[in-house]
């Protein structure tokens, strides 16, 4: 029984007397003939869920509608489904000023969507069906009839008026229907003579916070919902008319499908434990960024998309003769029918089954992997062509990019490297860095075990597993050296790049320099071995062992107690736990600092003063840190620290003002020019003033061995 009127609030459906249940809702009515079981319409709702991200959903569901409808009244005419109309009007705010986004002006917010059809009606089955929750009449179409619920989560209430032809009469029906109070209107009344089929269906006042997660101009709801119906483009049998139109905006999606997306389609079936699945492949020859993907479609409409599985050789970018194209997979069984959530957003199927019922029960893992053999054979010499392509843009960007990462490849399976073959360098780097950090993952963990003979195991059996670990460690190890190394190279020519002129004739300010040498602002315990760049001045500085700071102050350097507040650019100690490894006399030093001051590019005021002159400046810090009391970082005293052998480097270019103070200095010129050195017996200091090119040269130099191993030129 369906109660209709302007206070409907609960819904009934009737069951024989003989199937009631032996406990029912208080509010259900049993009578001799049967009983009604009562359904709040406010509480479906509620407990009806939807989310932000799908909120077109309720207008996907009314063009469904519309589909079925003129299916119903085309069904049993000589008229093709062709003759079929469906108009979505999209109706916006008509505010005068809109919101900007980025540089471009937004659409005003969608207020209500309206969809006509004429398709067969609302007659009296369809009314009778529409007021019945839960209703069957449309199941062999993959309806659950729940569809209505839908419209009322994202809408505040819907308008439909339908005119339509039954038992010869032409009829027209109107109501409105909102959560409360639920239906209202709805008699079918006589409008004259003439065979008039139209219906309209209209979702009013469009929640905000759906409106403004969904899509929201007019081409990406058309992409969108053509996406969502494709299934009726590519089935046999055709599909209606169906035009998107936003004011004086019209968009064709038989014309979308036909020139922008559809290339070919072809069918295939495939058994999953004795279940049968149908999928429609398709190549779309589109340019709007489509990705490739499967979707799984529950009533002829789509219900869930993920990516394929990983199949060598289908990443971004495919082609075959006809040219590029985008691979979508449509999978349709009464299975996936008979699993689909009410709300049509995903499917009652386990990812996977373990245990008593693994055998039986179908998991989404045993579907993809049947997918995977389907596309394979679809797909065929594209595959093959593109996984070529693939690896060929992969060994090119490790062989003259990324040479660390060879002899990690081995330990990679192929299916793991799929690769585009467009792919970028920052792309590829990322995905073998994160092969690698598996590797290393994998190994660390092994690691603990591979020692430990298992039950049973032989002992040819013992050896062969402790040698693969080994040359698994090997090779990680082999391209941790290699990226070092790597980084070298890197590093040196970013540095000869930084100091060439800029385009506006100024050369880069002196903490550029300062910042690829060593990170500006940090000590020991904020530099890793790897994150200091000390080896382009000198390899030994690398390993300071007690303290190093970048322009910190000494007062805050935590090995002297001189309050002086002056940054050197570079200092670092080296303290010697055992004075016999240099001298067999007690009193020899344990200890030696060492100064890096870097000066800006070309810079060539040099004067008088420790402001003016990098010599003088830099044997100043040695000075005051020697007066200060040199100390450990644990605070223990270190033996003639007022004495400790200092080792001044000075980093700048040799311009005709620095020359002159390396002469004052009676430093001597190196025979290549681009040195000065000497020994400052009073300061108990070598110092050494070296050119940027220089610098550049001899670190190039001192790694040339390492680069040649790697296959990288000497300079960049």
């Amino acid at each position: 029984m369906v109660r209709s009127g302007p206070d409907i609030k609960m819904q009934t459906q009737k069951f024989p007397a003989a199937v009631a249940p032996k406990h029912i809702h208080k509010s259900a009515k049993v009578t001799a003939k049967g009983f009604y079981v009562q359904s709040n319409l406010e509480g479906r709702i509620r407990n009806t869920t939807l989310p932000k991200k799908h909120g077109l959903i309720p207008l996907f569901e009314a063009v469904v509608n519309s589909i079925h409808a003129i299916e119903e009244r085309f069904a049993s005419t000589e008229l093709s489904l062709s003759e079929g109309a469906i108009e979505i009007i999209i109706e916006r705010d008509s505010q005068t000023e809109l919101d900007v986004v980025g540089k471009k002006m937004a659409s005003p917010r969608i207020h209500s969507f309206e969809i006509r059809d004429n398709g067969v009606g609302f007659t009296d089955a369809n009314w009778t069906s529409f007021n019945l929750l839960d209703s069957t009449h449309k199941i062999a179409k993959g309806c659950r009839g729940i569809g209505r619920l839908m419209w009322l989560k994202a809408f505040t209430y819907v308008s439909v008026a339908s005119n339509y032809i039954e038992n010869d009469r032409s009829l027209t029906r109107e109501f409105t229907f909102s959560s409360n109070p639920g239906v209202t209107g709805g008699e079918a009344v006589a409008r004259g003579s003439g065979e008039v089929h139209e219906t309209s269906v209209r979702l009013i006042d469009f929640s905000k916070s759906f409106a403004e997660a969904v899509y929201k101009t007019t081409p990406t709801i058309a992409r969108a919902l053509l996406e969502h119906c494709l299934w009726y483009f590519v089935r046999e049998g055709g599909v209606p008319s169906m035009v998107v139109i936003d004011g004086s905006e019209r968009i064709d999606l038989n014309d979308l499908f036909d020139e922008h997306m559809h290339a070919e389609a072809v069918a295939t079936s495939f058994d999953v434990k004795g279940t049968t699945f149908e999928a429609t492949h398709v190549k779309f020859r589109t340019n709007i960024g489509k990705r490739h993907v499967v979707s799984y479609c529950a009533g002829g409409r789509l219900v869930m998309e993920e990516t394929p599985p990983n199949i060598p050789g289908l990443t971004g970018n495919i082609s075959d003769d006809r040219g590029s194209f985008t691979y979508a997979c449509y999978l349709t069984s009464a299975f996936l029918d008979a699993k689909v959530f009410e709300q049509r957003i995903g499917f009652d199927i386990e990812e996977e089954v373990e245990g008593l019922f693994a055998e039986q029960e179908i998991t989404l893992r045993d579907i993809r992997a049947e997918v995977g053999k389907e596309i394979l054979a679809f797909l065929g010499d594209s595959l093959t062509e593109n996984k070529q392509a693939g690896a060929a843009r992969l060994q090119d960007f490790i062989s003259n990019k990324a040479p660390h990462y060879q002899p990690i490849l081995a330990h990679v399976p192929d299916a793991e490297l799929n690769i585009d073959p467009e792919a970028t360098d920052r792309e590829l780097d990322l995905l073998l860095h994160k092969h690698r950090y598996a590797i290393e993952e994998d190994i660390r963990a092994s690691g603990h075990s591979v020692l430990q003979p298992k039950s049973e195991e032989t002992a040819d059996a013992y050896k062969e597993r402790v040698k693969a670990y080994v040359e698994r460690v090997q090779d990680v190890k082999q391209s941790d050296l290699a990226a070092y190394v790597m980084h070298r190279r890197v590093i040196l020519d970013l540095l000869r790049e930084a100091l060439n002129r800029r385009n506006d004739g100024s050369m880069v300010p002196e903490n550029v320099v300062h910042e690829l040498i060593a990170p500006l602002r940090s000590t020991s315990e904020d530099i890793e071995f790897g994150m200091n760049n000390l080896w382009l001045v000198d390899e030994r500085l690398s390993f300071h062992s007690e303290y190093l700071g970048s322009d910190r102050s000494l007062m805050s350097s935590g090995i002297t107690s001189s309050s002086d507040r002056v940054r050197p650019d570079i200092l670092s100690l080296n303290a010697y736990e055992n004075p016999h490894l240099f001298s067999d006399r007690s009193s020899a030093p344990q200890a030696a600092i060492t100064v890096v001051e870097i000066k800006r590019p070309m810079r060539n005021d040099y004067g008088d003063g420790d402001d003016k002159n990098p010599i003088q400046q830099a044997l100043g810090y040695l000075k005051r840190l020697r007066e200060g009391q040199v100390t450990t970082r644990q605070g223990r005293p270190i033996a003639n620290a007022d004495r400790l052998p200092g080792y001044v480097y000075v980093l700048a270019d040799l311009t005709t003002k620095l020359k002159e103070q390396c002469n004052y200095a009676s430093l001597t010129e190196a025979a290549d020019g681009l040195r000065y050195f000497g020994f400052n017996p009073n300061y108990n200091a070598y110092i050494e003033v070296i050119d940027f090119e220089g610098l550049v040269d001899m670190a190039y130099q001192r790694n040339i061995a390492f680069f040649d191993r790697l296959g990288l030129p000497a300079k960049g």
